[in-house]
């Protein structure tokens, strides 16, 4: 395959492009400018209570409220130009963000504070963080790197916190408000309808209470100008959700919320005929597959900030979260009729978190309890020229099962005159017990029970050079316990996994030394990070295939290996009116893996390696909350660095590897009136194909983007 070098010429140029740019200088003697960016950014997710980005020693980000209403039509894609962030698209409605080198069950997502991950989630891309609303959510907070003391299993790439939006809390005495919000949004490249209705009601300082609805219908996607349309593509959704909150005079916040998603007839496209070849990559055989997901989320909380003494802050949430998927699969039958299957899970979590906060001589003191309880159903039926002819034991995991977790954690903040540190600990307990698995010795059915135990800790530290600028370190373990996936998948996805007994959980270590500050005009964040991988439970072709040509793997604890990379996030504002930003990531990575057919233990790069990235942007806004208008490029490398399941997903990749790319485009926004606004944005303005790598379908092509809020 040809190599595209001109985003790596990109690339290698993009901080000397961002250093001479001509743009308007600050005149000499000036006062520095004000920087014309976002409000005051709060970060909860890094330490579990509320500070600036500035203040933690970990690599974060916080993506705003614009940003989600703004180019990304789903709440991974607002990831997708953070450094060291990939996100892949298996289908248009299946998007899976790399942080880090990890992907899926390596990554943990939160939706307010509570995991949404489960004990079903699928090693490598997966579909489940598209299924919360990006439009109900305020912003989303990012730290990468393992926080496994203060989350648990799956921290480990990196975790994001999408925090949901709430009524605003009113003046004393103002008396009863009501209002609300109405949201629309078209994109022409999948000829696509997204809208949302908000209501907003309260009373003074006592209550407030917001509910929400989403509506999305997105159409088969246009690509390139050599893809055109990709045909089925589209897909349907339907959101809903709500949120109150009681403000005490005691202190004490009561808030109770629900949400609920509905993703409908979402199809994967690349293993069915509809597919088309992209430099390369082979058509799937199947005539159909589409997933539908369900889920549900309600959870109630009281939490308390500033109480004084051993109990100065902390929350109490009790949640309950079901997830369902049920996917359908057509194929081409033996001269008896198309081949059906349908087949999906249930998974219902029990969840309770308690977290506290403890003023003492010897530091700052966060502890907490967190246990939840997950129950498990599968199934899957089977049909031959529409007629049922049986049911297997179990579906894509055990059914009849269940996944429980305890775990309790602590942490201290020491300070210092210029100095910080914050060591943890955390200990978490997992069992499994699975009453419903197919036993692939026999093909009868048999009984998985085990459970496991994990103790980690992470020391991380900050060096203040000044009151604007710091360097920061840490060390931090993670882990990730096998899961229902690990241990009793029986599932043909990208690939045919069997039931595997006997794993033990995988164990991280990353060191990560960085600095990070804001300085007159300046604003930056950058970091090297080496992570040290241990039993990873890796998924290695075994040589042969099922009946439709899908590579069968075997799960082993055998992934010892190594990630390591750098990240820069640069800014200047060159006037109080014009601004610049730069970010740029870089990764590299090897991991042992199981060649057939001698069962041989090689090391090659990692699963979907992130290759070298840069975004470039100019931001030219003459007056705070006024217009705005954006010129951005996204340039992305080759990446020829395969791993084994690399080099046998042939209708994600191509031979030898994914051709980098160069998007360029153009955003702006525009306050109509004081509670009406427009965006615009128009995307991959040269119209090219392209690709992120790994994943099953190409990006849109040239599209324009209308958004429209209106407040009332």
């Amino acid at each position: 395959m040809g190599k595209n070098r001109a985003p790596r010429l990109f690339l290698l140029l993009a901080p000397a492009l961002f250093l001479v740019g001509s743009l308007p200088a600050q005149e000499p003697g000036a006062p520095p400018p004000e920087r014309p960016d976002r409000q005051d950014e709060v970060l909860v997710t890094a330490t579990a209570f509320p500070e600036a980005p500035l203040e933690v020693p970990w690599s974060a980000a916080v993506v705003g409220r614009e940003d989600l209403l703004g180019r990304f039509r789903s709440l991974p894609e607002a990831l997708a130009r953070q450094a060291s962030v990939m996100v892949q698209k298996t289908a248009y409605g299946q998007s899976s963000p790399f942080i880090r080198g990890f992907t899926g069950f390596r990554n943990l997502l939160l939706v307010d504070g509570i995991r949404l991950n489960h004990s079903a989630f699928r090693d490598g891309p997966n579909q489940y963080w598209s299924t919360v609303d990006e439009l109900s959510v305020e912003r989303l907070e990012l730290v990468r790197g393992p926080s496994s003391v203060l989350y648990g299993s799956d921290a480990i790439g990196g975790t994001v916190n999408a925090v949901t939006r709430r009524a605003a809390r009113g003046a004393e005495d103002s008396g009863f408000r009501a209002g609300g919000s109405l949201y629309g949004r078209y994109a022409s490249a999948e000829d696509s309808w997204v809208g949302r209705g908000e209501v907003e009601l309260g009373s003074g300082d006592d209550w407030g209470f917001l509910a929400g609805y989403s509506s999305k219908d997105f159409n088969d996607l246009q690509g390139g100008a050599d893809t055109g349309v990709q045909t089925y593509t589209g897909y349907e959704e339907r959101d809903g959700d709500f949120r109150f909150d009681r403000w005490l005079d005691s202190g004490v916040e009561l808030t109770f919320a629900g949400q609920t998603v509905r993703q409908i007839d979402v199809p994967r496209t690349h293993k069915t005929i509809y597919a088309q070849s992209w430099a390369g990559t082979s058509v799937g055989k199947e005539l159909r597959r589409e997933h539908d997901q369900v889920r549900d989320l309600f959870y109630g909380r009281a939490s308390w900030d500033e109480a004084g003494g051993f109990w100065d802050a902390g929350s109490l949430t009790l949640s309950w979260q079901r997830q369902a998927e049920e996917r359908d699969r057509r194929r081409a039958g033996k001269g008896s009729g198309t081949r059906r299957d349908i087949s999906g899970f249930e998974v219902r979590d029990l969840g309770l978190l308690a977290r506290f906060e403890s003023e003492s001589s010897v530091g700052r003191w966060s502890w907490g309890l967190e246990a939840h309880h997950e129950s498990v159903d599968s199934f899957r039926d089977n049909y031959t020229g529409g007629v049922l002819t049986g049911s297997e034991i179990q579906g894509p995991v055990a059914d009849d099962a269940s996944y429980t977790t305890l775990a309790a954690y602590v942490q201290d903040e020491l300070a210092w005159d210029s100095w910080s540190l914050i060591p943890g600990v955390r200990f978490t307990r997992v069992s499994l017990d699975a009453n419903k698995v197919y036993d692939p010795a026999t093909g009868g059915r048999m009984q998985v029970a085990d459970d496991w135990n994990a103790l980690v800790g992470s020391l991380r530290g900050t060096w203040w050079l000044d009151e604007g600028a710091n360097v920061f370190a840490g060390l931090s373990q993670g882990f990730r316990a096998p899961n229902l996936s690990d241990t009793t998948a029986f599932e043909n996805t990208s690939v045919v996994e069997l039931p595997t007994v006997g794993l033990d959980p995988e164990t991280f270590l990353q060191f990560e030394l960085g600095t990070k500050g804001e300085e007159a005009a300046w604003s930056w964040q950058a970091s090297v990070y080496r992570t040290w991988i241990s039993d990873m439970i890796v998924r290695s072709p075994t040589g042969a295939t099922d009946s439709s040509g899908t590579p069968i793997v075997r799960k082993d604890n055998v992934g010892d290996g190594w990630i390591h990379g750098v990240e820069l996030e640069l800014r200047r504002a060159w006037s109080a009116a014009w601004s610049s930003g730069v970010v740029l990531s870089w990764m590299d990575g090897e991991v042992d893996q199981l060649k057939e057919p001698a069962a041989v233990v090689v090391r090659r790069p990692v699963d979907r390696l992130m290759p070298l990235q840069a975004v470039l942007d100019t931001r030219y806004q003459p007056q705070r909350g006024g217009w705005w208008i954006e010129g951005w490029a996204w340039a992305v490398d080759n990446q020829d660095k395969l791993a084994l399941r690399d080099e046998t997903d042939t209708s994600r990749i191509p031979p030898g590897g994914t051709p980098g790319f160069t998007v360029l485009g153009l955003s702006a926004g525009v306050p109509l009136d004081e509670d009406l606004d427009l965006g615009v944005s128009l995307e991959n303005l040269g119209d090219k194909d392209y690709r992120v790598h790994g994943s099953g379908l190409n990006g849109p092509g040239r599209s324009l983007i209308v958004t429209l809020e209106l407040r009332f």
